[in-house]
C-alpha cells in the first residue's frame, strides 16, 4: 500500500476457474484471422475492415484484425458491491474494519450458479456480461450484504452508492468491430455455459489496477475457490 492511498471498491468475486471459462468461451467463439474481416457495420456504426485479398505480414496485425469482443482482465471481471473511493492509508485500513465487523454478524452468504447472459443493458453500457443463476432469495441475500456494507462504513463518514449490486458482471467489452451477429453467437454461449456451484463466501476488497486488496469473510462462511 502507497502513502498516496488506495482507490477501492467492493464486490463479489467469481471463482477463478469460471473466469477463466467465461474467458474462454468469450474467445472461442471469434473468427478465424482471415474471416475477420467481413466488411459489415459494427454496433456502433462502423464498418469492420474488408478482408485483404492476400494475408500478408503487414496486415495481419492490422487494425482490421482488433477482436470483436475484447475480454476483460481478470481483476475487472466481478460482481460490483459499491465505491468507497480514494482513500488514505489509515482511512481504508479503517473500512476494512468497519466492513469486517459487519460481515461477521451476518448469516452465510449464498450458493450460486453462472448461467446466461446480456449486453447493452442500459444506454451508455458497452460490456457483455455474465448473469448469476439464483433465486429470488438469494439474490436479495447477496443485496443484503452490500447494503450492510454500505451502511457499515457510513459512520466513517463515507456515503456510498447502495444501488450498484446486480446480479451479473462484466467479462467483455463490444469493440468498434462488433456486430450483432457476433454479439448473438456469444450471447448464445452464454446462455449455453453453466458454471460449477459458488459459495459466496467473503467480499473482495479491490483495489483499481491492482487487484484484490483485502478479502473480508461473510458470516465465518469457509472460501470454496
Amino acid at each position: 500500500m502507497h502513502d498516496g492511498g488506495v482507490n477501492l471498491r467492493a464486490a463479489f468475486l467469481p471463482p477463478a476457474p469460471v473466469r477463466d471459462e467465461l474467458a474462454a468461451l468469450v474467445r472461442a467463439q471469434e473468427p478465424a484471422p482471415e474471416a475477420a474481416g467481413s466488411g459489415r457495420r459494427g454496433l456502433f456504426g462502423r464498418r469492420t475492415a474488408e478482408p485483404p485479398t492476400a494475408p500478408t505480414a503487414s496486415t495481419a496485425t492490422s487494425s482490421g484484425n482488433q477482436p470483436l469482443l475484447r475480454v476483460l482482465d481478470p481483476e475487472r471481471v466481478l460482481v460490483p458491491v459499491t465505491d468507497f473511493g480514494h482513500l488514505a492509508s489509515g482511512d481504508a485500513r479503517r473500512v476494512v474494519d468497519a466492513v469486517t465487523a459487519a460481515c461477521a454478524e451476518l448469516p452465510p452468504g449464498p450458493t450460486v450458479r453462472i448461467s446466461g447472459g446480456a449486453a447493452l443493458v442500459d444506454p451508455d453500457d458497452r460490456s457483455v456480461w455474465a448473469e448469476l443463476a439464483a433465486s429470488d432469495e438469494d439474490v436479495s441475500a447477496m443485496r443484503a450484504v452490500a447494503q450492510t456494507i454500505v451502511s457499515a462504513v457510513q459512520p466513517l463518514g463515507l456515503f456510498c452508492d447502495r444501488r450498484q449490486f446486480k446480479p451479473r458482471f462484466p467479462i467483455a467489452t463490444i469493440t468498434d468491430a462488433t456486430t450483432v451477429e457476433h454479439l448473438e453467437q456469444v450471447l448464445a454461449a452464454l446462455a449455453a455455459y453453466t458454471s460449477d456451484p459458488w459459495t459466496v463466501g467473503e467480499v473482495a476488497v479491490v483495489q483499481r489496477g491492482s487487484g484484490v486488496w483485502r478479502t473480508v469473510p461473510i458470516g465465518g462462511c469457509p472460501d470454496d475457490r
